[in-house]
């Protein structure tokens, strides 16, 4: 079987390789443009995602070459495609939601890929595992580097403002917060009526390098606030 664009056998540690790097590429893409939009999954977790389900796939291309002569009957893509389900769900429990913010969905990818290479070692396709590790080592090491040079690092918050009916206008309370350059992702209002206050709550994107204080000044610059809390 030949590789439709190296011109060279699909089972050669050239072709593998190749492919695999394709993959980080494609994964490097889509994370970068996630990471843009401040998903949780963003830049190394899609590579590690694409790294994987290539190496997956590039074993049930290959077991069956490997093995089709000693055990005509046998069908070992499926022992790979129920192994890499379970583990899975191995994967889901280091994932946690701390606040808005989720974390684990690397660790939970790196998990998933790592049973890809036992998988490629197991096989005997020693080339896919052994590319497959420095690869996955590449992205998991030097691509956080990559990914704090080229993605700008925000923290997502919630601001809670409360304010007597009529004090002050939502709307300058928005304008005062963009002026911080804070990104504000949704927002909620309750109408406290036993109180008579109103009560925000914006779930935004804050800087490293923004100062809360003066954000707190400026915002109480407005009016008489009741609740002025940050978490």
């Amino acid at each position: 079987m030949i590789d439709a664009i190296l011109k060279i056998e699909v089972t050669s540690w050239g072709a593998i390789t190749f492919r695999l790097i394709c993959a980080m590429i494609a994964g490097f893409a889509v994370g970068f443009e996630r990471e843009r939009h401040y998903q949780p999954a963003g830049l190394r977790t899609h590579m590690v995602l694409a790294l994987g389900a290539c190496i997956v796939m590039i074993i049930s291309i290959l077991v069956p070459i490997e093995f089709h002569q000693s055990f005509p009957s046998l069908d070992t893509t499926r022992i790979a495609a129920q192994a890499v389900s379970g583990i899975g769900f191995l994967g889901a429990g280091a994932i946690f939601r701390y606040g808005f913010t989720v974390k684990g969905l690397t660790t939970a990818a790196s998990i998933w890929t790592t049973s890809a290479i036992g998988l490629a070692f197991g096989a005997g396709l020693y080339w896919v595992a052994v590319s497959g590790t420095i690869l996955l080592i590449v992205i998991l090491q030097i691509f956080e580097k990559v990914e704090n040079l080229l993605v700008e690092q925000k923290d997502l918050r919630i601001l809670t403002v409360e304010f007597k009916t009529g004090a002050m206008e939502i709307g300058d309370i928005v304008k005062v917060i963009k002026r911080h350059n804070v990104v504000v992702k949704q927002m909620s209002i309750a109408d406290l009526i036993e109180r008579g206050n109103v009560e925000v709550k914006i779930n935004c994107r804050i800087d490293a390098e923004t100062s809360i204080k003066s954000l707190f000044h400026d915002i109480k610059e407005l009016g008489e606030i009741k609740v002025l809390r940050i978490d």
